[in-house]
């Protein structure tokens, strides 16, 4: 269903840009003139929605110590907005990749020793920069997986994830090591409270907020009121789990994050946090310096 979002979206954006493109042709009856106008709009449109997401995470509430300039912002949104058209790109032609994938997958694989969980709204398209640094690193046994429905609660999720699991469990697998982006970290310490001993062995979180995030407030979905900063469904996490996780938890997280608000909302109580600057939250799971640390996790 995220493929289809996200294709949908794009499809759209390709018809505001022919449509600008068009009117620009016939003002200007340059073909060169019609082309820019069109991929001026295009560019715009993903610049701004990036651009609004940075400001409005200035307005909010700011860790301690978050102090960027005004050009290395600017680097950074323009990373952010190359990021999402990427990202955007992949999971809408996730379908077809996959499909491509599998003809060529050999059988018989053993059960996987890695999951990787995404975030909202997402498909496992957004891992692929890190399966591509985990394959350069000879770490094999990855399993990236896809969440249905959109906009679930993040229980429902962690119940998917949980079968899964429990799947690989029975085959001979586990403990399994989760990586998780955004709200994806929330389904693996969900999923985490019902697991039976040995079936996870440690998560690396990148970006989750696991103190909310008041970017999350304003939308009315079940899994979005559960990330809003100070929600009854975290507070009743975090007293359960910070500080007596029962295993290892890393938390990758950027100062520069968009949609993590405050960006120290990833800092949880008996994990191990690890500070970043200069990524987006999309730009993350591109970012070398967080592939790098994920490898790095995964070879201790």
């Amino acid at each position: 269903m995220a493929a289809r979002l996200w294709a949908l979206v794009l499809a759209g954006r390709v018809l505001v840009a022919a449509a600008v493109a068009a009117w620009a042709g016939a003002v200007c009856a340059i073909p060169a003139a019609a082309a820019a106008a069109g991929v001026t709009v295009w560019c715009v449109i993903s610049l701004a929605a990036v651009a609004a997401s940075f400001a409005a995470a200035r307005l909010g509430p700011r860790s301690p110590g978050l102090r960027t300039g005004a050009m290395p912002l600017l680097r950074i949104v323009c990373a952010e907005t190359l990021a999402l058209e990427i990202t955007l790109l992949r999971m809408a032609a996730e379908p077809l990749l996959a499909r491509l994938e599998s003809a060529g997958a050999p059988a018989g694989r053993p059960p996987p020793k890695i999951v990787l969980v995404h975030g909202i709204a997402c498909n496992r398209a957004v891992w692929r920069p890190l399966l591509a640094a985990l394959r350069d690193a000879g770490i094999d046994g990855v399993l990236a997986i896809n969440l249905e429905p959109l906009f679930a609660g993040i229980d429902t999720y962690a119940r998917d994830l949980l079968e899964r699991l429990e799947t690989i469990a029975a085959t001979g697998g586990g403990p399994v090591t989760i990586v998780a982006h955004s709200m994806g970290g929330l389904i693996a310490r969900a999923a985490l409270r019902e697991a039976k001993p040995g079936t996870i062995g440690r998560i690396i979180t990148v970006g989750t907020p696991h103190h909310g995030t008041v970017a999350a407030c304003p939308f009315g979905w079940t899994s979005t009121r559960q990330m809003c900063r100070g929600s009854r469904w975290l507070l009743e996490l975090n007293e359960r789990q910070e500080g007596r996780l029962g295993l290892p938890l890393a938390s990758l997280y950027s100062l520069d994050d968009n949609l993590i608000v405050p960006a120290g909302s990833a800092v949880l109580l008996g994990a191990r946090s690890l500070e970043l600057r200069g990524a987006g939250h999309l730009g993350l799971l591109r970012s070398p310096q967080v592939l790098e640390r994920i490898v790095a996790e995964l070879r201790e």
